[in-house]
């Protein structure tokens, strides 16, 4: 799952709370720009909260298809 922690009408970080809740094992990639809050403290926050990997944007797609890749690497590694 790929979550903004900066979202129009929900923030992110509720949003990870929410699915740890209903899917605790879903893997979760937050990103961020950073946003009025400062990305740095915020994405330490989504780890805490259990985001699996962060990503700062701007990032490449290469960036991106290494973070799904290496999640998913992960779920096949734990099957």
């Amino acid at each position: 799952m790929l979550v903004d922690l900066f979202m129009p009408g929900k923030e992110g970080l509720e949003t990870i709370l929410e699915l740890r809740r209903s899917y605790p094992t879903v893997k979760i990639i937050a990103m961020s720009g950073g946003g009025a809050k400062g990305q740095v403290d915020m994405l330490r926050t989504a780890k805490v909260m259990g985001r699996c990997q962060a990503l700062v944007k701007p990032f490449s797609r290469e960036d991106l298809i290494g973070a799904i890749e290496s999640q998913l690497a992960r779920t096949h590694h734990l099957s």
